[in-house]
């Protein structure tokens, strides 16, 4: 009985925190939470009454936890494989590039795809050829501290070029 409750617990903590991965591990509690209880009520209505009871407990059991986890790796692969942003994210991306300094020109290619929960972001952008280095540096940076502040980004990458080609390799 304290093991129930024990889990039972977890998952209200875990259920409570708005993360992917504590929204996982309350699914893995309460799947526990319930297939032990069906699986207890199985046999015991199977052993005292009705001898079909245990294994469609047990079916409903399988069912459960199949059900339950291909929901979840619907919902996951997407994330892990690198989705992208929606578009209202990838231009909140946009405009504070281009707004964050007027040595930008251009932004040459944009992609914000997700990298586990949060996202990941790549950007190139444009300066005037002629600012030194150590300036292209410095926007560049402080740019890319400026995206990696935002809530959804985990982390920001900021590419610089002095011409406007749309090919980021060459």
């Amino acid at each position: 009985m304290p093991r129930a409750l024990f889990r039972v617990l977890l998952y209200i903590i875990c259920r409570a925190r708005n993360t992917s991965a504590c929204r996982i591990l309350a699914i893995d509690q309460r799947n526990d939470c319930f297939t032990n209880i069906i699986a207890l009520a199985g046999a015991y209505i199977g052993h005292q009454w009705w001898k079909y009871a245990d294994p469609i407990g047990a079916a409903i059991v399988s069912t459960l936890i199949i059900v339950t986890w291909l929901l979840t790796v619907k919902e996951q692969v997407p994330l892990l494989i690198g989705k992208s942003a929606s578009p209202q994210l990838i231009n909140r991306i946009i405009n504070v590039a281009i707004s964050h300094d007027e040595r930008i020109k251009h932004l040459d290619t944009v992609y914000v795809y997700h990298f586990g929960a949060n996202f990941l972001v790549e950007l190139h952008v444009v300066m005037d050829r002629e600012i030194s280095l150590c300036e292209a540096h410095d926007v560049s940076e402080h740019l890319q501290l400026k995206l990696e502040q935002l809530s959804f980004v985990e982390r920001a990458f900021v590419h610089c070029d002095y011409q406007f080609d749309g090919d980021e390799h060459v």
